[in-house]
């Protein structure tokens, strides 16, 4: 599809094209075995959110919430994201911590994707528990229900506690920005009118996966005329802690036991973390043969207005993990609070990390290695004490160990967001420590999507170059493997008919890159022994373009689209060659496709 514009070059070694993928393709390994695959499409959509109610929305396969995805400890989720809206956007796997480059945050793990384009996550290492994945980046897409749970089951089924019935429970806020009928709460993308009961038996045991998918609102649930045994905090296990109601800042997920032993159709209700007395919305959980009336969608259970209350400090772990030392190798504080000025002809508001908002923030420096202790805290309204705020506080690609839990020093539990709680109450402040073993440069953040995107947002940056690839942590796309990023603009004017841009890679500078296209992907990939993962199929790949990548570690491979419509759909698919030094060998890059548009 795309001709490109070569400039001379004086190269100190000649790759030929033919001789490198075929390369590549001698000695494969198939990597087929293990692997699930998914398409996911992005696209704006309705949704019905109760019974002849509609509203417009942004949409995960056309459903809300989108679709479970769900596999085993052990496989790798190749996911193939089709972005159809129209604006750029990239998916976060929340809570997993996996790779930098699959993370999904613009411009740290990779571009955007750009509208009519698509990206391959690649998600390997995938940690048993419940998780869930959303927008990064793109407040506003969160807010219109780009939302879907991501479920991992261990490998040894023992590890989880024994249960009959499973459910996911999917909370979300909907102040409906892109037009509809309804403004409210919703249980799995239905008010209270639209609920179907989750159905099961006297005796059964119930495990209820739930999430915070709300963009701005902290909830508490419970379920009426039964107690609910926590064996989960944000996918990890913990010793059984059997409570009444649950608080779930925005990003939590926490797995229930429930025994089914109270016969009736119960009410599982939701109220805002301020009021407990009122029914926002609620599911049901019917008994077998039970034929009675549903609960009325205002009804305040007792568990929820007054039952027990789970707290972080009755939690510990079930599986052994790094202990809590007493000599953390760096000690932080990140203090979350608000201020308000005059600006713009209104009142703006601001939020903080440290008196600084982002991008404009100073780094939590960190090496590989290091146990890090950090103090979170809520420091409130700077002149506002009457108007408390929450703030969800959320890191990627670790786990936080909480101390001054019931897990002690031995035991902490692990989690990957903590609510913090307003200034004067208890659990306004919370200590964590942190294994850093991922390194890259990682998101900090309170996840209130308008805390957020009025910059309370900061980074975790890890020193030094982890892969010895020439590219620093703190700057590269893949600080865990050397080999050639191969990205695409995430602009959608740059894939149209008579559209000029150019394919950019990041890789060790100074070194010597050629870039093929081809129509046809490999199915299985392969593994070429000390080449990398060829995905782009050798029979249909062309020579595209060279260049030498900067001293920075990038290279800019140029490229003008025809300017003939008969052009619009047509697909490639890009993977290149990289030259090491001083022996000249060949590594893979990851690939990209393209679409004309």
């Amino acid at each position: 599809m795309p001709t490109v514009s070569r400039r001379s070059r004086v190269l100190s070694v000649v790759v030929s094209p033919s001789l490198a993928l075929a390369l590549a393709s001698f000695a494969a390994t198939s990597l087929r075995a293990q692997v699930v695959e998914v398409n996911l499409t992005a696209a704006p959509g309705t949704a019905q959110v109760a019974p002849g109610v509609s509203v417009n929305a942004w949409l995960y396969n056309g459903s809300l919430p989108g679709p479970t995805l769900r596999v085993t400890e052990g496989q790798t989720l190749r996911v193939r994201f089709q972005n159809n809206l129209p604006e750029s956007t990239a998916i976060h796997w929340h809570g997993q911590p996996i790779q930098l480059g699959m993370d999904g945050v613009p411009d740290i793990s990779r571009p955007a994707t750009a509208p009519g384009q698509e990206f391959l996550y690649d998600l390997q290492g995938l940690v048993p528990g419940t998780y869930w994945f959303h927008p990064h980046g793109h407040e506003m897409q969160l807010d219109v229900g780009m939302a879907s749970m991501l479920i991992v089951d261990p490998a040894n089924l023992g590890n989880d506690p024994a249960f009959d019935v499973e459910q996911t429970i999917v909370l979300d806020d909907w102040t409906n920005p892109l037009g509809g009928a309804f403004t409210g709460q919703l249980l799995n993308g239905r008010s209270s009118a639209g609920q179907t009961p989750i159905s099961v038996q006297a005796g059964q045991r119930l495990r209820l996966r739930v999430v915070n998918a709300a963009a701005q609102q902290n909830y508490i649930f419970a379920l009426d005329g039964h107690p609910m045994t926590v064996t989960h905090a944000d996918g990890n296990r913990v010793q059984p802690v059997v409570v009444q109601a649950i608080p779930i800042g925005i990003g939590e997920r926490w797995d229930v036991i429930v025994d089914c032993n109270n016969p009736g159709t119960w009410s599982l209700a939701v109220s805002t973390i301020e009021n407990r007395n009122a029914t926002l919305v609620r599911g049901v959980v019917q008994y077998a043969g039970q034929t009675g009336p549903l609960p009325a969608a205002t009804y305040v259970p007792t568990n929820l207005a007054a039952g027990s209350l789970l707290n972080y400090s009755q939690l510990a772990s079930y599986f052994p993990v790094q202990p809590i030392t007493a000599t953390p190798n760096r000690t932080f504080t990140a203090a979350f609070d608000m201020s308000m000025s005059m600006g713009g002809g209104g009142m703006v508001m601001t939020h903080r990390i440290n008196g600084q908002t982002w991008p404009n923030v100073t780094p939590f420096q960190v090496a590989a290695g290091d146990q890090v202790q950090m103090t979170l805290f809520n420091n409130g309204m700077m002149g506002m004490p009457m108007m408390p705020e929450y703030h969800p506080a959320h890191v990627h690609g670790h786990f936080f160990r909480l101390m001054g839990t019931a897990g002690g020093t031995a035991n902490p539990p692990l989690k990957d967001t903590v609510l913090l709680r307003p200034l004067g109450q208890a659990g306004s402040s919370v200590t964590v420590q942190m294994t850093m073993n991922n390194p890259g440069r990682w998101l900090l953040h309170c996840h209130n999507m308008e805390h957020m995107a009025s910059g309370m947002m900061t980074a975790v940056e890890y020193l030094g170059d982890a892969d010895a690839d020439g590219v620093v942590n703190r700057s590269d796309y893949e600080p865990m493997q050397p080999l050639p990023v191969v990205t695409i603009s995430d602009q959608a004017n740059a894939f149209t008919p008579g559209a000029s841009n150019s394919i950019r890679v990041q890789w060790t500078p100074a070194r010597i890159f050629g870039l093929f296209i081809g129509a046809d992907e490999l199915s299985p990939w392969v593994q070429a022994p000390g080449l990398g993962t060829l995905v782009l199929d050798p029979a249909t790949a062309a020579f595209f373009g060279m260049g030498v990548t900067s001293a920075l570690g990038s290279v800019a491979i140029p490229y003008s689209l025809p300017s003939s419509p008969a052009i619009v759909g047509l697909r490639v698919g890009m993977q290149g060659v990289g030259v090491t030094s001083p022996t000249n060998s060949l590594v893979l890059s990851t690939f990209q496709a393209m679409t004309a548009r």
